[in-house]
């Protein structure tokens, strides 16, 4: 998986797991443009960035004063090698020379990388361990490829334009640079190929480059194109306004690119997180999969959401129950949700990601009523994390566990709706594999937990977000409350839903949008909280239930019209001046973006 910045900079390599292992950590590749005696960075250019023409390939258009430069990115459809055709346009005869100083840190971290010119493939090669990464330059004709590896601040090599061509560095910050020489024209555009290989061992990378010529790169080009043209045609979500359309295109694509060959589906690949915090958004968190999964889902992508949920299905549990994030290879993600609190061992656990897990497959059932792929996934999960959320009640509803954003410990009324989501369609599916006895048992326990809800999470004639430890009622006004009507707990229509929603509504909306709850300090950086793109849209999907379309619809173009130039969404929204706020883009905000517009239209 690769990313790239406004201005066409790549600044994250993800290999062999999508989100696990960047391997520029961060520092990436940077291009420079040689002319007029100049040296024209990525910040001399304005810039505008698109998905060209409804495919996977990302075109980025950078004008300058002296010269105007084109990107079309993209990910080879059947190799790990990333490709990047060049063009260059001038209003006047002149050379030029592009640079690529490629700036690695294998494993995410730079030492002990070595890097050296390897004459067969005419390709740089980055290694370290098992980890291999190729970088090769191609001109539209031949000669005019020069390079040079060095450490440190080697990319003062291309301010005289002459790259001196040390063929190997070794051990911390190793950098290296390819550049090419150009003839450029006011007829045509000049054209340069550059390609970005990743194997496990020399051989297996040098292979890979070795193949890659102009020919190969064009032919990789019309394949990606027509590939992923196809499969947005797939989806099954028809008469979306057209101002809505290129949204809903690349709301597939940033689901599409965060899967992982192994089902693993990270919440971002945004890197930006780790210089300040130390940590990420690049793990897979089941709540965040499981919404992903379900947009798949009523898109019409069921085989991709067949994919998630087995990756989900494979993971480490406590006695059924799914623990709080995991790396892409399956394995426990970093946490704070401790095992130990208040003098009592406690289970680290949100149980609402298992439920949504088991609510999300067995929707996925009723949709498809793919029996043979979904038995032996009952079997594996969703009958161990059915009778775990049965077993894990207290006086008809849940035991204590954390909130769905990651902070608070007690009876959550979302927890207890996800719950009651789970268990009702689980039980549907049990039904359907004949475990008639844990279809009865889910059913009994659903029914107790909405007549609990009735008498314990409701105040002042809406439902309260929370019960804590004493059994205190928290009247802390909630975006998440929606989850009573959203999992079934309760009708859209019934007054103790139509109240609550209409107090978050009341209470929550800021600069058009809907903040999480009253007074949240998450990411804060005005006198008011930041709205976000998924509790927005879950006041849209309310209305939609409601019949109301213009409501609706309202809520989602204030969604629409926060995305970047490239249509990202990101998590949260500056309440003062609409930038985006955390990371971006956010795949649950793209998820729910689909479900909205699902429940709408």
């Amino acid at each position: 998986m690769i990313n790239l910045d406004s201005k066409g900079n790549i600044i994250d390599l993800y290999y062999p797991h999508v989100g696990m292992e960047n391997q520029s950590n961060g520092r990436g590749v940077e291009f420079s443009i040689y002319v007029d005696g100049t040296v024209l960075r990525p910040d001399a250019f304005t810039s505008t960035t698109r998905y060209l023409n409804s495919s996977m390939i990302f075109e980025t258009i950078l004008n300058g004063k002296e010269v105007t430069v084109t990107f079309q990115d993209f990910v080879d459809p059947d190799e790990p090698i990333f490709y990047r055709i060049i063009s260059i346009n001038s209003e006047a005869k002149k050379e030029a020379s592009i640079y690529f100083i490629n700036k690695i840190a294998l494993y995410g971290n730079d030492i002990g990388d070595t890097a050296f010119y390897e004459p067969k493939s005419k390709s740089i090669i980055h290694y370290k361990s098992k980890r291999y990464v190729a970088f090769k330059l191609i001109g539209q004709e031949d000669g005019g490829v020069s390079f040079t590896i060095g450490k440190g601040d080697a990319e003062s090599d291309i301010n005289d334009d002459k790259l001196e061509g040390y063929p190997i560095a070794q051990g911390r910050d190793v950098t290296s640079i390819i550049g090419y020489k150009m003839k450029l024209s006011p007829t045509k555009p000049s054209k340069a190929y550059y390609a970005i290989g990743f194997g496990r061992n020399l051989d297996d990378v040098r292979n890979l480059v070795s193949k890659v010529d102009r020919t190969n790169i064009e032919a990789s080009f019309a394949r990606t194109y027509l590939l992923w043209s196809n499969w947005l045609r797939l989806c099954r979500i028809v008469e979306v306004p057209e101002e809505l359309k290129e949204l809903l295109s690349v709301s597939l694509f940033v689901i599409r690119s965060h899967l992982g060959n192994n089902g693993s589906l990270i919440a971002s690949s945004d890197y930006s997180f780790v210089k300040l915090y130390g940590d990420g958004y690049f793990y897979c968190w089941p709540r965040d999969a499981a919404y992903a999964a379900h947009a798949l889902d009523i898109a019409g992508y069921g085989d991709l959401a067949l994919r998630i949920y087995r990756f989900l299905a494979s993971l480490p549990t406590q006695g059924g129950a799914l623990y709080h994030k995991y790396n892409s290879d399956g394995t426990l993600a970093s946490s704070w949700h401790p095992w130990y609190m208040g003098s009592r061992e406690i289970l680290p656990i949100q149980e609402d990601e298992t439920a949504l897990t088991v609510w999300a497959l067995a929707t996925h059932f009723d949709l498809y009523r793919d029996l043979d792929d979904v038995t032996e996934l009952y079997k594996s999960f969703v009958r161990p994390a059915m009778k775990f959320m049965i077993s894990y009640t207290e006086d008809g509803l849940p035991k204590p566990s954390f909130d769905l954003w990651e902070e608070r410990y007690g009876i959550h009324l979302f927890t207890v709706a996800t719950v009651y989501g789970a268990l009702t369609a689980g039980s549907e599916l049990a039904e359907s594999v004949g475990d008639r006895g844990l279809a009865v048992d889910a059913r009994d326990v659903a029914k107790q937990m909405k007549e609990r809800v009735k008498s314990r999470m409701t105040a002042e004639d809406r439902l309260v977000r929370r019960l804590d430890e004493a059994g205190n009622k928290d009247l802390t006004v909630d975006s998440s409350l929606y989850a009573s009507f959203f999992f079934g707990l309760f009708s859209p229509r019934e007054p103790l839903v139509v109240n609550t929603m209409e107090v978050v509504e009341e209470k929550l909306k800021v600069g058009g949008g809907i903040i999480r709850y009253e007074n949240d300090l998450y990411q804060r950086r005005k006198q008011a909280p930041n709205p976000w793109i998924i509790t927005t849209l879950w006041l849209s999907e309310h209305k939609s239930a409601l019949g109301d379309k213009d409501g609706a619809m309202s809520y989602i173009k204030w969604a629409a019209n926060h995305r970047t130039p490239s249509y990202m969404l990101p998590e949260q929204v500056d309440p003062e001046t609409g930038e985006s706020v955390s990371v971006t883009p956010l795949v649950w905000s793209h998820a729910e973006l689909i479900i909205a517009l699902k429940s709408l239209l």
